[in-house]
């Protein structure tokens, strides 16, 4: 099966009319929805924050305005854990797939000591979002929170690799933090009940987490609610992170800022009852203590007979394959502008209709397989081959065809959508092994996990594309036919959908090859 426009078409209507905007309803987290929401979580016996988030399985046609603190932390030492002397090994992947398994197990427990939620693990990062206090005039509350959080997650991973990992699967961490409204949405995975949080503040955050340099990274918003010095650009916002004594302070402060404990005595505290909990979990012990408990297999083309609840540890997958990230440039400033001109009904119908649609194309037209959304970005995989190998000429062909299917489906959404012709839709390809599983806490926390160089350098390429650009990464380039390769000449196609793609792919017309185009700004983690 390959895209169809007619078939397309009556998908998009029929998710426009399965949540349409006059039924989308916005819902404000305050006191009396947390309140609510303790009531019901304590009937079924959990305890808000540790058993369960606050926010959870939001509704498709609900939002949810939410004023909170968003903190994006980044493992630095991910990329050096993924090789052996330069390249990927089966040993390697396992081994990062330890580091990520405890580092995910680690995060979790100090979110939850917060009374943090959450969102989302991609990779070597963490999403999570502090929401109480409640409440516009609690701010500084969440900011000073969202910092003690930081710090005592920087020591609990830091100490955690350390004491784990015989220095393998040690890690040092950098985290951004901004504040603000966002919104809540339905995540798109079923099996995950975490919401997606869409706005400004998440990407902000994001985007100071990006660097080299370990520490905590404040933007201008949350120096102002503390009433610091102000940094003055972005740029130097990624370069002014908070000393080890202001961090602590904090800690103080959001402990009660008793005389007789210190921020370092509060931090001690916390981190030591994580790396207890850490100690006593006997299925994290049997993971760290054998690279065996990693069981690979090759799973058989299609991917899309993925089924992610029956991946674990021990049953886990391992092969070349294509990865396919498709971001949806601007869609921050268009869920800002919806926020402020109470359009967020017409921006949950349109985001919930894209999703569907890039979804159905690559599972349903492709036979792909989604690993998750990470806020409007897609990640997915492709795939050809037999049941003991993957053809790579085969899949590099697909996932360019892929490609154009997503980005014909999505000029048909720019068509038949209110207040999106101006979005666009920034894709990357990279091939790779690729191992595939879910890792972290068991039961509902857990999280699915597509993690090699080929899925960093997908990512890589589609935050360097503008919305009408596609990148091909080198090794799919060194795999692909001779029609792709004139077709990626420079690496990036502009404008390829899928008759172009199909055409020139099938010798009918001649390769439009076009040099890249100027790139857009640098998107963060799909949250364009």
């Amino acid at each position: 099966m390959s895209w169809d426009v007619n078939r397309s078409r009556s998908r998009i209507l029929q998710f426009t009319q399965s949540v349409p905007k006059g039924n989308v309803s916005v819902r404000t987290f305050d006191q009396g929805f947390l309140q609510h929401r303790q009531i019901v979580a304590q009937g079924f016996g959990k305890r808000l924050f540790l058993d369960e988030a606050p926010i959870i399985n939001i509704p498709v046609n609900q939002a949810i305005l939410v004023d909170g603190v968003h903190v994006y932390v980044q493992l630095l030492g991910y990329h050096d854990a993924l090789q052996d002397q330069g390249r990927e090994t089966e040993a390697s992947h396992r081994r990062v797939l330890q580091f990520l398994h405890l580092h995910y197990s680690a995060a979790d427990r100090i979110v939850a000591a917060f009374e943090g939620q959450r969102v989302d693990f991609h990779g070597p990062r963490l999403h999570a979002v502090i929401v109480t206090p409640p409440g516009a005039g609690n701010e500084r509350a969440r900011v000073v929170r969202a910092i003690a959080m930081a710090s005592t997650l920087q020591a609990t991973i830091e100490e955690a690799g350390a004491k784990f990992g015989n220095q393998q699967l040690k890690a040092r961490v950098r985290i951004g933090i901004d504040t603000g409204m966002a919104v809540a949405v339905n995540s798109g995975r079923g099996s995950e009940p975490e919401p997606l949080f869409l706005g400004s503040p998440a990407n902000y955050a994001a985007k100071l987490a990006e660097g080299t340099e370990p520490g905590i990274f404040l933007s201008d918003r949350a120096r102002a609610v503390l009433g610091m010095r102000t940094a003055g650009s972005f740029l130097q916002e990624r370069v002014m992170a908070i000393s080890e004594s202001e961090a602590l302070g904090y800690v103080h402060r959001d402990a009660g800022g008793h005389y007789w404990q210190t921020g370092s005595q509060v931090s001690r505290q916390k981190v030591d009852e994580a790396i207890r909990a850490l100690q006593a979990d006997t299925t994290l012990k049997s993971i760290l203590g054998a690279e065996a408990v990693f069981r690979f297999h090759h799973h058989e083309p299609p991917l899309r007979s993925i089924s992610f609840a029956e991946l674990m540890p021990s049953n886990s997958i391992r092969m070349p394959l294509m990865s396919v990230f498709a971001d949806i440039d601007g869609f921050t400033a268009y869920v800002d502008r919806c926020i402020a001109t109470r359009q967020i009904p017409e921006m949950v119908m349109n985001l919930h209709v894209i999703r569907g649609e890039l979804a159905a194309v690559l599972k349903g037209d492709f036979k792909g397989r989604k690993v998750r959304f990470i806020g409007d970005c897609l990640h997915g995989l492709i795939a050809e081959g037999s049941r003991v190998d993957t053809d790579k000429t085969s899949s590099v062909t697909s996932a360019v065809l892929l490609a154009g299917g997503l980005r014909s489906s999505f000029d048909l959404c720019r068509q038949l959508l209110p207040g999106i012709g101006n979005l666009g839709l920034a894709i990357g390809l990279e091939l790779g092994a690729t191992p595939v599983t879910r890792l972290g806490i068991r039961g509902e926390r857990s999280v699915r996990c597509a993690s090699s160089k080929a899925v960093s350098a997908s990512e890589d390429l589609q935050r360097k594309c503008n919305g009408t650009e596609t990148a091909l990464g080198n090794t799919a380039l060194a795999s692909a036919s001779v029609r792709v390769k004139a077709l990626f000449q420079t690496g990036v196609a502009r404008n390829l959908d899928f008759e172009s793609a199909d055409l020139m792919l099938s010798g009918l017309a001649v390769p439009a090859v076009v040099p890249a185009a100027p790139r857009s700004e640098f998107r963060a983690h799909g949250n364009g």
